[in-house]
């Protein structure tokens, strides 16, 4: 498709654009890791209890990864397609090579993280509303600074930090997959004197979606002792659940006591 190679050129062009999501992405799981190195991870103050709780269905669990996949293979395809050309500048057969597969398989990931993330959102959303005590976890970081520690603010099936994640994830999906379905049917996109405007939107909103996604992964497979479970098996441990989202967990006991 011709129109779709005058798209991919201005992609190309909007340099600055491009990396700053390269370091939106980067830069983000630079600063993650110092902070690791600087701070260390969040144990479990009681270690493992060894006794599961049920936290996500295995339709959940299906929903996430059906989502999750194929949104780090746009993140990395999309930073190729759009950096891609100052990184193999050495070597032009290079960088053809690198944009032509990114491409393929940015597009092949397209319609399933859509409707992925569609089913998460319309699924969760009722789970990810704010309350009033999660002012307080944001106040104690969620409780991860070790400088601080035993400061475990109460937290609902959701934290405050992944609420935070689940509505700029909403929010940046609808601009992202608006302006991304304008690059892959260019002929229904308006005329090209918006193409500037639409792709610095769609980097903008995938850079939001990209750093925060950095963030979410060290936070389940780094930071938070036990938390890769719940959307492995979909269960934690007990303990987890008692410091991480206790009234969550409090909910819990009181229903099994009916």
């Amino acid at each position: 498709m011709e129109q779709s190679s005058i798209w991919l050129d201005l992609l190309s062009n909007q340099l600055i654009s491009s990396w700053l999501l390269v370091g939106s992405v980067v830069g983000v799981a630079l600063i993650m890791g110092l902070f690791v190195l600087v701070n260390g991870t969040s144990k479990l103050d009681d270690g493992f209890s060894g006794k599961l709780i049920q936290r996500w269905s295995t339709r959940s669990v299906i929903i996430h990864w059906f989502g999750a996949i194929p949104c780090i293979i746009l993140i990395f395809t999309g930073i190729i397609i759009g950096a891609g050309k100052v990184i193999f500048e050495p070597g032009g057969s290079i960088w053809a090579a690198a944009v032509k597969l990114s491409a393929t398989l940015h597009e092949l990931a397209v319609f399933p993280f859509m409707i992925g993330a569609f089913i998460m959102i319309t699924t969760w959303w009722k789970k990810q509303l704010f309350r009033k005590y999660d002012i307080d976890w944001f106040i104690k970081a969620g409780g991860y600074i070790n400088f601080g520690k035993n400061q475990h603010p109460e937290a609902g099936f959701a934290n405050g930090g992944e609420k935070l994640w689940f509505w700029v994830f909403t929010i940046n999906f609808i601009i992202l997959s608006s302006t991304g379905l304008m690059l892959y049917f260019p002929e229904f996109a308006p005329s090209h004197e918006y193409a500037p405007a639409i792709i610095s939107l769609h980097i903008i909103s995938a850079m939001a979606i990209g750093a925060f996604a950095i963030v979410h992964i060290f936070m389940a497979t780094v930071i938070s002792e036990g938390g890769l479970s719940n959307m492995t098996s979909g269960k934690c441990d007990e303990n987890w659940a008692k410091q991480h989202h206790n009234r969550w967990y409090k909910t819990l006991n009181k229903n099994k006591a009916k």
